[in-house]
């Protein structure tokens, strides 16, 4: 085989790599990894390293650590890194960090609206954060992140750690690090709305991936349900008016 087609060939493999370890079609939203791949065949090694976003302005993002080590949330570029050591969480405010999975995205204006919500799971939050993206004129066959503020009435999370896991399975990497369940919380939640990456960066059966961190920046993790019933603030991307 000559050298100029072992280049080309060279080429279009890394294009494909590339292709399958970010999804850059959406101007909005990128992700690094594939949910599945890190769950069912545990490809645990990183595909983001946090230091290349530590000056991204407007960041807003989050993910597993390497090796599945611990939680990732950004908000407007500051980071929290939940980690799971002896039975207590760890955050550390830290770029200094790799990322199995990362979802990101970039939002400089923000539309943000106060509302009375009464949702009982994730199923209800989903088909009400898609109500308010269409009335704010967002396309929700593309993936956009939104923010809610507020007290959730009820939020069960998870910090992974499959460092210290009895078994290779999603189940018992959950079960390995730290678990909750929260009543009248005051938290500030991430999340991101997709109903093209199932397996991808939200769970099968879901079109949502939530994070959350407490008040007092003591408590991170991943939302795994959550209740609502009163008023929050709901921000989404700010679109221009047609």
């Amino acid at each position: 085989m000559s050298s100029f087609k072992s280049y080309i060939i060279l080429i279009l493999l890394t294009i494909t790599f590339c292709a399958f370890s970010q999804d850059t079609s959406n101007s909005l939203v990128s992700h690094y990894g594939i949910l599945r791949e890190i769950m069912r065949e545990q490809k645990l090694d990183a595909n983001a390293d946090l230091r290349d976003f530590a000056h991204t302005k407007n960041l807003y993002a989050m993910g597993a650590l390497e090796g599945l080590a611990g939680e990732i949330l950004i908000i407007n570029g500051q980071p929290f890194n939940g980690i799971a050591e002896n039975g207590k969480l760890r955050i550390e405010k830290s770029f200094e960090r790799k990322a199995t999975l990362l979802v990101s995205a970039q939002v400089t204006d923000w539309s943000e609206t106060k509302v009375e919500v009464n949702v009982g799971d994730l199923k209800e939050l989903e088909m009400e954060i898609k109500r308010m993206a269409l009335a704010n004129n967002i396309d929700t066959s593309e993936a956009f992140p939104f923010l809610i503020k507020g007290t959730a009435k009820q939020l069960e999370w998870h910090v992974i750690n499959a460092a210290e896991a009895s078994e290779k399975t999603h189940e018992a990497f959950k079960e390995a690090g730290l678990k909750g369940n929260d009543m009248d919380q005051n938290v500030e939640i991430l999340g991101f709305y997709s109903e093209n990456h199932q397996g991808i960066f939200t769970h099968h059966g879901s079109f949502l991936h939530l994070h959350f961190k407490d008040r007092d920046d003591t408590k991170m993790g991943h939302v795994d349900n959550l209740m609502l019933n009163g008023s929050v603030t709901v921000m989404l991307p700010k679109t221009e008016k047609p």
